[in-house]
């Protein structure tokens, strides 16, 4: 099992690639690695806040598995847009237009608490600075 850091304003969390679900999102995710970038809390998706992913391999991947709705803690990409989305409590992936689908590649495990509190407070405190990197243990 693959793992990624997930680190939010001094909070880390653990979460497991989602390998079976989505094998070529979850390679080209697990490839991208490390990312730093802005995370802010998203317009029209409810509890999650997203951040841009640089092209690369993902964006060569198409959906996988599409979803629109995503449990707490589930981090879910839009390869051809660039998008991620990573939710603290029930949210959908939409647009402007309405619902829109996206691919799960991972899952929050490891102190998912603390984790979705520092997202949650997002909506009030404004962007926070993302880190995600493959775990080493």
């Amino acid at each position: 099992m693959k793992e990624i850091a997930i680190e939010v304003d001094g909070v880390v969390g653990l979460a497991e690639l989602l390998e079976s679900n989505a094998p070529k999102a979850a390679a080209a995710f697990w490839a991208s690695l490390p990312i730093a970038t802005t995370l802010t809390h998203t317009q029209w998706s409810g509890r999650a806040c997203g951040f841009s992913l640089d092209g690369g391999a993902l964006q060569k991947v198409g959906l996988e598995h599409p979803v629109c709705s995503l449990y707490p803690g589930t981090l879910g990409v839009h390869p051809e847009r660039g998008e991620a989305l990573l939710s603290y409590g029930p949210s959908e992936y939409r647009s402007e237009l309405g619902p829109e689908y996206l691919t799960r590649v991972a899952r929050v495990t490891g102190n998912r608490e603390a984790l979705l509190a520092v997202l949650s407070r997002m909506h009030d405190e404004g962007d926070k600075r993302i880190t995600l990197r493959r775990n080493s243990g």
